[in-house]
């Protein structure tokens, strides 16, 4: 083998190797979680609000921790506002409501199954985005909106069996949740009390 294509072929597995050892130590959400759960120099409600970052990163819009008065052990109310920072979709119009409800009973399941040990009391949640918005026949430009909102108890949540059970970030080749998750995700579901629900308005195209 010529000594030039040697070297360069060296320097591919080089890279190679980089790559995989950089990404073998690179900590999972949960594994960041469980550290951030560990610290004892921080108060219970910041490393609720660490955890959410870290299990949510950019896509966490809001997060609202609240101490529920005069509860022993201490036990939480939480809103979290979760969303994205981009217009597209390649979701069909009739599948946008229904996947994006089972995002958010997604991102509940990991945020609940992380944080175990501490205790939740009312669970509320929206769905924030950013759309084109049109006023007659002119756009008029982005902005946000928050289109879905329910709440729910997070200790609830947390008895539907096999929630424990079943790891939350399973998922297949093609990065969708297991049967199994899916599952605990339509169980979830069914026990939202929806606060708002502005799907209707949003045309998908």
């Amino acid at each position: 083998m010529n000594p030039f294509y040697r070297k360069f072929h060296f320097l591919i597995l080089l890279a190679a190797f980089a790559v995989t050892s950089a990404n073998s130590c690179k900590k999972s959400p949960r594994e960041k979680v469980k550290r951030i759960l560990s610290e004892n120099s921080i108060s219970e409600s910041d490393k609720i609000r660490k955890a959410a970052t870290e299990l949510f990163g950019e896509r966490l819009k809001e997060t609202e921790v609240t101490p529920v008065s005069g509860s022993s052990p201490t036990k939480y109310e939480v809103y979290l506002g979760f969303g994205g920072t981009s217009t597209l979709t390649f979701l069909e119009s009739d599948q946008y409501a229904a996947r994006m409800k089972l995002e958010l009973a997604l991102q509940t399941y990991r945020f609940l199954q992380s944080l175990k040990g501490i205790s939740f009391g009312k669970f509320r949640m929206s769905l924030i985005k950013p759309f084109y918005i049109k006023n007659g026949d002119k756009q008029r430009g982005v902005e946000e909106f928050e289109i879905f909102r329910f709440r729910a108890d997070g200790d609830s949540l947390r008895a539907i069996p096999g929630f424990e059970e079943t790891d939350s970030f399973a998922a297949d080749r093609y990065d969708a949740p297991t049967p199994a998750v899916l599952n605990i995700l339509f169980k979830i579901v069914e026990k939202w009390q929806v606060e708002l629900d502005q799907f209707s308005r949003v045309e998908v195209k």
